[in-house]
């Protein structure tokens, strides 16, 4: 086990998708991707594993995470029809883009969020007895569409270069960490991408997901 991750408490998960996509927020007619899932996404994604209801993700909101991937995704572009109203006919066709095999690294905080049980605590059992996990439908990464081939716990070696996403207030990416669906009032962090060893990556690189957070960097 490598020493960054017994020395702070974490816990270290692997994560494989297919096909997936994050519009930016800023996209209009064409859909384009970021390279990278933003925090909320990864957020609902261990909820889901957990058996976790959306209305209730807020029993583990203040959980602290740290991004990575081991380099970016291929890209794709295809034909599809998106709702542009409220109506069922509206309807038309543009373009979008998708990633292709997204490898993801996420680390969490041990005893970073307050709920009974702590989140990681709820993921180890989960991944250790998913029979005992009651959740509607398949585990995706965003769209319900974009679903995860593989989760496990693994750990990488600490030396290995990887591109990371890590806090900024001047950054090129605007990502949510929160998403306030009844309201619709979603937080949103900027980032950059940042190449850099595991262990210093998990060092520098975390961000805390609930509504009023105070990004760490």
């Amino acid at each position: 086990m490598n020493t960054y991750a017994v020395e702070t408490n974490m816990l270290a998960l692997w994560v494989e998708v297919p096909i997936c996509a994050f519009r930016p927020h800023e996209s209009r007619e064409y859909q384009d991707t970021h390279p990278f899932p933003p925090p909320s996404a990864v957020y609902g994604m261990l909820l889901s594993l957990c058996g976790v209801r959306r209305e209730d993700k807020g029993q583990h909101q203040g959980v602290r995470m740290a991004l990575a991937i081991e380099s970016p995704p291929e890209r794709a572009k295809v034909f599809r029809k998106f709702r542009r109203g409220k109506e069922l006919g509206d309807l038309r066709p543009d373009y979008q883009d998708l990633l292709i095999g997204l490898k993801l690294w996420v680390w969490l905080a041990t005893g970073s969020d307050q709920g009974q049980p702590p989140l990681v605590e709820r993921i180890v059992a989960a991944l250790d007895r998913p029979q005992h996990v009651n959740r509607f439908g398949g585990l995706s990464l965003g769209e319900s569409s974009y679903l995860v081939d593989s989760i496990n716990l693994r750990e990488p070696e600490d030396r290995q270069i990887m591109h990371f996403l890590k806090p900024d207030p001047a950054g090129f990416y605007n990502l949510p960490i929160w998403v306030d669906h009844e309201n619709n009032r979603n937080r949103r962090v900027r980032f950059n991408i940042e190449q850099t060893p595991v262990a210093d990556g998990v060092r520098k690189c975390w961000v805390q997901v609930e509504p009023d957070a105070t990004v760490e960097a």
